[in-house]
């Protein structure tokens, strides 16, 4: 590449990029101050530097162009300008290394400078015009605000994290990559890569020979993005792999010190961040911090955008004073009644008839397959469903998802109604409390219970004060009061975690009468249900949350288990416990299990669960799912019975009708569990910790 010289005319200086006549920009730079005052459309509101948007004459044509005016320096500014170039030169002259690189970045026309001796009166870079250009600030707030679920956002940052590999691997640091230095152009024709990315202001940019790890991890320090999202850009910008520690290392020591300036900037700069907030205000506040919430559809759940650390610092502390309030008022009571009913644990006959229920994702496109392979499993017997009503996906999905509830209910199903939160619900209230009232007015005719919140003790789910909770059950309680004979069950906590339960019993309004206790009870990271969590095996763990319902005064206090299943092996981001970004990496704790054991747990879960005659119902969620199904249904024209879909067609065949009359005596590691059958023999349920359930 030619490097271009500086040109001389009266008292400006211009540089001219290669391949352009430099004799036809002497008048169109020498007047661009007067262009810019009659013509300019201002593209960013003006401050200390100002950036327009202008149609420039020049010679025959006129350049569709961008102009950013620098401000007025300080002397000794002036005379490191003197000696490095001036920023609008800095930026220009690695304008052109970039793009002779093939990277990014509009296209550089032109700088026009004018000097009094040694100071730097006039400084402006031209650069052409990209139409619809955004900047991943822009598109990230866009994502959070209006749009947010995980395959756009992947898709974004998957095109920004290559964009600045490519750059870095050209010999080029950008030393001011923020989120609003990186410029974004939807590009249509390019599936995979749906953006095109340029990179802006590039004044303060070096170039350097084969950048080290360190060099690139401080370079990336400016990035706006939530921590664990943060975590996921690095995996892409080593192309699937964890960055080495000294990348890590100075990545995060760069951006602590970066904060820590940011945060002294009001006082360096008084007047201008006053300026600048003023400015603010005017605008839309991006969502920040508890505020951002995104969907992912291959995992069917939230996402978390935070890394665990981070979690903890956003978690308010009245979520632990509330539990300790409920453990010094309950903690003796909770105590007596979970030893109680551990002695109780199959001692008395439970029916299984209707204890057994299964979800179904409310999916147009698939709904029909799903009921066809649902009459396959469940044969005559109508078993119990539940579908779950999203308050992201909007009114016209919650429409739906009710029509086909009452579709099933005319077709003999007991059904559910899960209402689900997401953050906006939280944040806004009056979408939530559409849902609510429109679910309460269509199906309190025929729906078994709604469950109201799903997963409140994971902040993901958007619920991060479980007093937020407490105001989501506002329209609820009006509800009822329309419909006194609905039936409600909560607070849906997810795993085994008494503390937080503890914490929302204490803060649930006592004018909100629940009918029982439902909880998404998984046994991840502990293997079988038959393995221990501290304690408690799965019959431990549903004894002691029995015993806070029963505490609480629950009208039923056996427990509805309205979730579970295992994550399965080789589901990458379709399972629910990966990252919604898929590393080259070996997993580390991986709880993920074996289609064939996932199919031995279902059977040895539902089990112990229903005959320990503490859990009143048993949801699998759910019939198809790549990552968890009893359906494999990765191919959309050929969906797979998996090995669990089997064994529950054989458990409710077995003992769909059947009564649970005791638990046999046997050796360590074994079970027997004995059915009595209307009109036949009765049978016996035997498995071990390495196999799975046989009926004889």
């Amino acid at each position: 590449m030619t490097e271009p010289a500086w040109q001389s005319r009266g008292p400006w200086r211009y540089l001219v990029a290669p391949g352009r006549d430099p004799a036809s920009f002497d008048e169109p730079l020498g007047q661009l101050a007067f262009h810019i005052q009659k013509n300019a459309m201002p593209l960013v509101p003006p401050g200390r530097h100002r950036v327009d948007r202008l149609a420039l004459p020049c010679g025959a044509e006129t350049l569709d162009v961008v102009v950013k005016t620098y401000g007025v320096q300080s002397a000794w500014r002036d005379r490191h300008a003197l000696r490095i170039g001036s920023k609008a030169e800095r930026a220009f002259r690695n304008a052109l290394v970039l793009r002779d690189a093939g990277i990014g970045t509009p296209a550089p026309i032109a700088v026009a400078e004018r000097w009094e001796g040694r100071r730097l009166r006039e400084s402006r870079f031209v650069a052409a015009y990209v139409p619809e250009l955004t900047d991943l600030r822009e598109e990230l707030n866009r994502i959070y605000a209006q749009a947010p679920f995980c395959a756009p956002l992947m898709g974004l940052l998957q095109c920004v994290a290559d964009a600045v590999r490519a750059m870095h691997d050209a010999g080029i640091l950008h030393r001011d990559l923020g989120n609003q230095n990186i410029g974004l152009q939807r590009d249509p024709d390019r599936f995979s890569a749906p953006w095109k990315v340029y990179f802006l202001d590039l004044n303060r940019a070096r170039r350097v020979d084969r950048p080290a790890p360190a060099q690139r991890g401080a370079d990336l320090a400016r990035l706006d993005l939530p921590s664990d999202f943060r975590r996921v850009f690095h995996a892409m910008y080593f192309h699937g792999h964890s960055p080495p520690p000294d990348f890590a290392e100075a990545e995060r020591k760069t951006r602590e010190a970066f904060d820590r300036h940011t945060a002294l900037r009001p006082f360096r700069h008084p007047f201008r961040e006053a300026r600048i907030r003023r400015a603010e205000r005017q605008r839309p506040a991006p969502l920040r911090g508890r505020e951002i919430w995104i969907w992912d559809d291959r995992s069917a759940q939230a996402i978390p955008a935070y890394a665990a650390k981070d979690r903890r610092r956003l978690l308010p502390a009245a979520n632990v004073a509330a539990s300790i309030r409920h453990a010094a008022k309950n903690g003796l009571a909770i105590r007596r009644e979970y030893r109680a009913l551990l002695a109780q644990s199959f001692q008395a006959p439970v029916p299984f008839a209707n204890a057994v229920g299964l979800a179904l994702d409310a999916e147009p496109a698939t709904w029909t397959r799903q009921l066809e392979w649902l009459d396959r499993l469940q044969g005559s017997r109508k078993i119990p469903l539940l579908l779950r009503l999203c308050h992201h996906q909007g009114p016209e999905a919650w429409q739906w998802t009710l029509d086909q509830a009452l579709n099933l209910h005319r077709k003999g199903h007991a059904v559910a109604l899960a209402l689900v939160q997401d953050r906006r619900a939280v944040r806004e209230g009056k979408g939530w409390r559409q849902m609510v009232t429109l679910a309460f007015d269509r199906a309190h005719t025929f729906a078994d219970f709604f469950e109201i919140g799903h997963a409140v003790n994971r902040s993901k789910w958007g619920v991060w004060d479980f007093r937020e909770y407490a105001r989501l059950l506002d329209p609820v309680r009006a509800s009822l009061i329309q419909y006194p004979d609905a039936k409600i069950t909560g607070p849906a906590c997810i795993d085994f975690e008494p503390h937080a339960l503890a914490a929302l019993l204490e803060l649930l309004p006592e004018d909100v009468r629940f009918h029982a206790l439902s909880q998404h009870l998984y046994v991840d990271r502990r293997g079988a249900p038959e393995n221990r969590q501290g304690p408690f095996d799965l019959v431990g763990k549903c004894a002691l949350l029995r015993a806070y319902a029963r505490t609480r005064g629950f009208a039923d206090d056996r427990l509805v288990v309205s979730e579970t299943n295992w994550p399965l092996q080789g589901t990458g981001v379709w399972s629910p416990v990966t990252s919604p970004y898929e590393t080259l990496d070996p997993r580390q704790n991986d709880p993920s299990v074996s289609e064939e054991d996932y199919a031995a747990y279902l059977a040895r879960y539902l089990l112990l669960a229903l005959a320990s005659g503490h859990v009143s119902r048993v949801y699998w969620w759910r019939l198809a799912a790549r990552g968890f199904g009893l359906i494999d249904d990765t191919d959309p024209a050929a969906w797979r019975p998996r090995p669990a879909f089997h064994a529950l067609h054989v458990l409710l065949e077995k003992l769909g009708a059947a009564t649970f009359e005791k638990k046999l005596e046997t050796p360590p590691g074994e079970f027997a569990l004995e059915f009595a059958r209307p009109g036949a023999a009765p049978l016996v349920a035997r498995w071990t910790l390495a196999s799975a359930p046989d009926y004889s």
